[in-house]
């Protein structure tokens, strides 16, 4: 496992200064940096959507599963509306989300290094 580290320092550095860069500005802008987030990520979901649903009408005399694509379309175009239409309780969301995300992240790299 070290050699792994001792190879690859850099990216390990990069992956860091980025962390720090993200974090500096989330506590220098925060309203700015939630709001971004929120909207980035609806538009995200709004495109992914949409990709979906086309991906799913052009299979459907391909595949059996055609539905399935057009679904996860349907639900990522909601979430997108959502994410616009209601941005304080789609920020509480992500905020829920990164929070686990980290408890999560933070217990394998503690696990990782013991």
């Amino acid at each position: 496992m070290i050699t792994v580290f001792t190879s690859s320092w850099w990216a390990l550095v990069l992956r860091g200064i980025a962390a720090i860069a993200f974090g500096v500005l989330a506590f220098v802008w925060p309203a700015i940096t939630l709001t971004a987030l929120v909207f980035l990520w609806g538009a995200y979901a709004l495109v992914d959507g949409a990709f979906a649903i086309a991906a799913g009408v052009k299979s459907y005399g391909e595949s059996k599963r055609w539905w399935v694509l057009i679904l996860e379309g349907i639900l990522g175009v909601a979430a997108g509306l959502v994410a616009f239409l209601m941005p304080g309780i789609t920020a509480l969301v992500l905020l829920i989300l990164i929070a686990a995300w980290a408890v999560v992240t933070g217990s394998f790299e503690i696990a990782a290094a013991i």
